[in-house]
Parts: C-alpha cells; sequence; structure tokens
C-alpha cells in the first residue's frame, strides 16, 4: 500500500474517531453532566433530617478554601469527570457551627482518612469541633492512620478509637528542603539572583547544598511555633503534660494505635463497625441504621435567613500563586480579583469586605496593583483580612493594605522581601548541544538579560537596582498599611523573614489571632451592622459548563491518572517561578510534617 494510501486511511480514520468522540459527547456525556452539575449549580435536593443524627465528617483528600461544586462520577471512581475530592473548610466550619445549636444533630462522627491540609486549616477546624463540644454535645472519631495533623483534630473528640493495628504518627515536625545547586552546577547552568533580605531564602534551593544559617533559624522557629501550638492543644484536651507530650514524640514512644493507647493518647482500639454499633446505642437503638448526614446534605437543610436589611458583608476568596490577568482555581490573578473587589465596592449592599487570602506570593507588581484597589477599597468601606495557611511575601504585600488583618497561629506569613532570577544557559548549551549564539544590537544593552551571553557587572548593577527598588516599595506599603513610627523596626522584622500567625501578632504584623468567622464579625463591627446582615461569597459556585471543560483539559489528567502525575506537579512547582522578573513569594511551599 503506497503512502498516499495509508495517509488517506488514516485520516478518514482519525476523522471518523473524532466524530464519533463529538456525537458521543454532545449527545450522551454533555447531557448528562450538564444535568448533573446544573443539580449541583442550585444546590440540590433539601434533605430532611432525622432526630438523633450524626454530623459525619469524612475527611479524606484536600482541604481547600471554598467547595467546589463539581461532585459527581458518571464513569465510576478513575472517571476524569470526577472531581478531585475536597472539601471546603469554610463549608466544614460552617456545618459545625449549625450542627452546635441543630436539635436534631445528636454529634459528630470525625472519621480521619488520608487529607491534605495546611496548619491553618487544621487550626480552624480544631477550634470549630472545640466550640461544638462546648455546647454539650459529643464528637467521636475514629482513625485508621494518623499523623500531628490528624491527631490534632482528633483529639478534640470525647473519645478516640482507632483500628487496633493502625498507625499514629507523633514524632515531632520536619521539613526538609531539595536544593538543586548540584544539579545546575553538572549541567553548567548558570544562576543569576538579585535579591534582598537575609532571610529571604526562596532562592537558596539553586544556589546552595543547604539551608543559610539564617534559613535555619527562621524555619527552626516556625517550626517550633507550629509544634507548640499542636502539642498545647493536644495536652489541654488529654489532660496531659505538654513535657509529656515531648518525652512521647523524641523517644518514638508511640508508632502504633496499641502503643497510643498504653501512652494516654487514644482511649481505645476498635474496628469501624464496632464504633458504629457503639454510636447506635445512644443515638438510634442497636438495630437500626445510623442516620449519618454529610456537611453538605446538612447544609441544604439549614435554613438561611435574609438579612431584613439587605446588608451584605462580602467574602472574597484569593487563593493560590499571584500573578497577572485573570484568576483561577489555584492561581490569584491581578485583574480579576481587582475585578471582584471593585465590584464588590460598587455594590451598594455591600457594606464591608473580608478578603481571605492563602498565598506564598507571586509577581511583585501583580502584588502591587491588588494593595492599590485594597488601599482604596478600604477608603470607601472597612476591609478585613483574614489569612489562611499562606499569606506570605506577595500575599502578604495585599494584605497591608487592609484596615485589620487576622491570622491562625499556625498561618505562615512576613517574607518581606524580593528576589529576580536569570539563567546564563551559554555553557550549556555550547559544551552539552553544541549551540552557539552571536547578536545583532543598536545599542549595547538591547538584549540586557539576555540567558545566551554573560552578564557584565553594569548589567548586573542595573537589575540589582532595580531589586532594590521594588523591596523599598514593599517596605513603603508595610510602613504605610502597618503603621510602623520607626522605619528601623519594620526594617527589623523584614529581611525576607517567614513568621508564624503567633509571631507575626507579637511584632505587629497582624491584628488578632482568629479566623475567618472572627474576621467576618469583625468587618461587621467595623460597618457597625450590628447581627443584622448576610455574607455573599466571592466567587459564587463557578459556571458548570466552564468547569466540565476545565475538567476535559489539565485537571483531567490529575484526576484520572491518580497521585503520580500530582507529584510529578509539585515537584515542577518549584522550578515554573524560576523566570526572569522580580517576585515576592516563597519558591515553594514550605511542607511542614
Amino acid at each position: 500500500m503506497n503512502s498516499f494510501v495509508k495517509n488517506f486511511f488514516s485520516s478518514a480514520l482519525g476523522s471518523l474517531v473524532g466524530v464519533f468522540v463529538a456525537l458521543f459527547f454532545a449527545f450522551i456525556v454533555l447531557p448528562l453532566a450538564f444535568t448533573a452539575l446544573l443539580a449541583g449549580a442550585k444546590g440540590g435536593r433539601t434533605t430532611d433530617l432525622k432526630t438523633n443524627s450524626i454530623l459525619h465528617l469524612k475527611l479524606r483528600g484536600q482541604i481547600v478554601e471554598k467547595h467546589r461544586p463539581l461532585d459527581f462520577e458518571i464513569f465510576g471512581e478513575r472517571s476524569i469527570f470526577t472531581e478531585d475530592r475536597t472539601m471546603g473548610l469554610y463549608e466544614l466550619n460552617k456545618a459545625i457551627a449549625h450542627a452546635k445549636t441543630d436539635k436534631k444533630i445528636a454529634g459528630i462522627f470525625l472519621e480521619i482518612h488520608d487529607f491534605d491540609a495546611g496548619w491553618a486549616a487544621v487550626t480552624s477546624l480544631r477550634r470549630s469541633l472545640d466550640d461544638f463540644a462546648k455546647g454539650g454535645k459529643w464528637i467521636q472519631a475514629y482513625a485508621d492512620r494518623l499523623d500531628e495533623k490528624g491527631f490534632l483534630l482528633a483529639s478534640a473528640a470525647n473519645q478516640i478509637s482507632m483500628e487496633p493495628h493502625g498507625e499514629l504518627e507523633f514524632n515531632g515536625l520536619e521539613i526538609t528542603e531539595a536544593f538543586l545547586k548540584g544539579l545546575l552546577d553538572k549541567l553548567d547552568l548558570e544562576p543569576r539572583i538579585f535579591r534582598v533580605g537575609k532571610f529571604k531564602a526562596a532562592v537558596e534551593p539553586i544556589t546552595r547544598s543547604d539551608m543559610s544559617p539564617e534559613n535555619k533559624e527562621q524555619t527552626q522557629a516556625l517550626v517550633g511555633d507550629l509544634w507548640q501550638t499542636t502539642r498545647d492543644s493536644v495536652a489541654k484536651s488529654l489532660k496531659l503534660e505538654g513535657q509529656r507530650l515531648d518525652d512521647i514524640a523524641a523517644k518514638l514512644e508511640v508508632t502504633s494505635a496499641e502503643s497510643a493507647q498504653k501512652a494516654g493518647l487514644i482511649h481505645k482500639t476498635a474496628f469501624i463497625d464496632e464504633v458504629e454499633d457503639k454510636m447506635k446505642e445512644f443515638t438510634v437503638g442497636k438495630d437500626k441504621e445510623l442516620e449519618l448526614v454529610s456537611p453538605g446534605a446538612f447544609l441544604r437543610t439549614v435554613a438561611e435567613q435574609s438579612s431584613k436589611s439587605g446588608k451584605k458583608v462580602a467574602v472574597i476568596f484569593a487563593e493560590g500563586e499571584i500573578g497577572k490577568g485573570e484568576s483561577g482555581r489555584d492561581h490569584i490573578g491581578s485583574e480579576g480579583l481587582r475585578e471582584e473587589i471593585i465590584a464588590a465596592r460598587e455594590d451598594e449592599d455591600v457594606q464591608a469586605i473580608v478578603l481571605r487570602i492563602n498565598s506564598p506570593g507571586g509577581d511583585a507588581l501583580a502584588s502591587d496593583v491588588l494593595w492599590r484597589e485594597v488601599r482604596m477599597t478600604d477608603d470607601e468601606l472597612p476591609v478585613v483580612i483574614s489569612m489562611g495557611d499562606y499569606a506570605a511575601s506577595g500575599g502578604y504585600y495585599i494584605a497591608a493594605g487592609g484596615r485589620y488583618i487576622f491570622a491562625e497561629p499556625t498561618t505562615i506569613t512576613g517574607s518581606i522581601g524580593v528576589f529576580g532570577i536569570m539563567f546564563g544557559t551559554e555553557k550549556f548549551l555550547k559544551t552539552r548541544t553544541g549551540v552557539n549564539f552571536d547578536r545583532v544590537v543598536t545599542h549595547p544593552y538591547a538584549d540586557i538579560g539576555a540567558f545566551t551571553r554573560p552578564m557584565s557587572p553594569f548589567e548586573s548593577q542595573k537589575i540589582q537596582a532595580e531589586v532594590d527598588r521594588v523591596y523599598k516599595r514593599f517596605l513603603d506599603v508595610v510602613e504605610e498599611g502597618r503603621g510602623y513610627e520607626k522605619r528601623k523596626d519594620l526594617e527589623t522584622i523584614a529581611e525576607g523573614r517567614v513568621w508564624s500567625g503567633l509571631r507575626a501578632k507579637e511584632i505587629g504584623l497582624v491584628d488578632e489571632l482568629g479566623g475567618l468567622d472572627q474576621a467576618i464579625k469583625k468587618a461587621a463591627e467595623f460597618a457597625e451592622l450590628g447581627e443584622d446582615y448576610e455574607v455573599e461569597l466571592v466567587p459564587g459556585d463557578e459556571d458548570p459548563l466552564r468547569q466540565l471543560l476545565e475538567k476535559m483539559t489539565g485537571e483531567a489528567l490529575i484526576s484520572y491518572f491518580g497521585p503520580s502525575v500530582e507529584k510529578v506537579k509539585e515537584l515542577t512547582g518549584a522550578i515554573e517561578p524560576l523566570k526572569s522578573g522580580v517576585h515576592a513569594r516563597l519558591l515553594k511551599e514550605m511542607r511542614i510534617r
């Protein structure tokens, strides 16, 4: 068969397959998907709540700031249409708060599996559980495996049960960083670094083989603060001395459910059916089915009371790395977020704004644009900042424009510093690939920053001067927003240093420790709304069709192929920011375990 015939049949077959796939999506998948999404967008059917119901908090997957409504399965568990298993922190906290006063809710069944959440999110959930317990209702916790984050939540329960052969990790916290300098040296790649702040460790993974003394100092303090918060909360719940918990961690005294029970960290070992049978005894009776209700189903039973005045507090979620353009599910776009702030400001019913920031930072110029919008808005109506797991560098830059700042004690914040990165690849390309470059310019520095030739000292000075200028602007912004009387006091706590929310309050970077609920109440207080107001979330539920299209592109790969793709995404996340420009960000989110 000649090539023409082969190409013809290949083309024809490809076209037929394409037509079939298009028809399949058009007439089968899309109608089903759109119907399911439309139902989700409308909130689904209201569930009738029965007496002696139990709020079932089954923690598995990732805890994000706000619920993502796309959550249905057409082709089974590995379907490309299955939303990554995510839970909204806002909705979880809201469900717990309503359950405290709902007479039909007998208690909470906290079932903990493998979940992914930042320390501030866990701290927020723990506070909600503590508040629930103060109402006199019980919490039953069950897990097969627990690490320190999971145990921090479980310890809020009246009774903690673990699978008899389960595992409990309670050996302290650690953070391990990967350093790429040796790899770059072997590849003959030359990083060109411009930074301000001796603690600005974002560039260290490509310039060093280990942590600098300054970086180790700040990291040790941060990890120590998170451990202290965890230890103190657990000690209070279990009525143990903090020193006793330190000893358990230091001696690896606890590794299994059995050793955890002996040490007094859990109450009993049992299989999940035994735990469920026990809950039946003091709710519906041992011969009946448990009335378990999920947070989403429970919230659909809660009648939302409309404000008589129609006045609102708008809660705007800003999550992810900061850049230019439109916002997305996992990144903050300066244009997109700015438009949301303006829309809220121009809404006659919105009397105050809470900006919820969960970001490691990003583009310095985009951060400055958003700071300006926050500052301008606060001149017209109160803007209160609520910090999530991160509000560092560019995230803090934006926060400084607010009237009042809340952080969790475990929030990672500060990092008031900037850096720029360029790469020299001339040697790599010449020696490894045989590629050479030549140039023609109208002026000596027309190609300043080019990666294909050496950089002169004069060019380096010019670029460093630009980084210095951006850093000075960052200090000006914080000085204005936070009211530091002496520049020297601010410079002492800046230098790119990362702080826990606990320390940030002590040094004046934040006003108060607390979560989103406290920030909403403070915003209403500034606006003198009393108790008569509604909370409006921005953005609202995403457009169903848009979500579906997103699922059919990049995110679908992760849903379909699983953790391996997610791991690659995580590792390459440290490399993506290594591009020219001035950044106010952490190079990679700090994974404290």
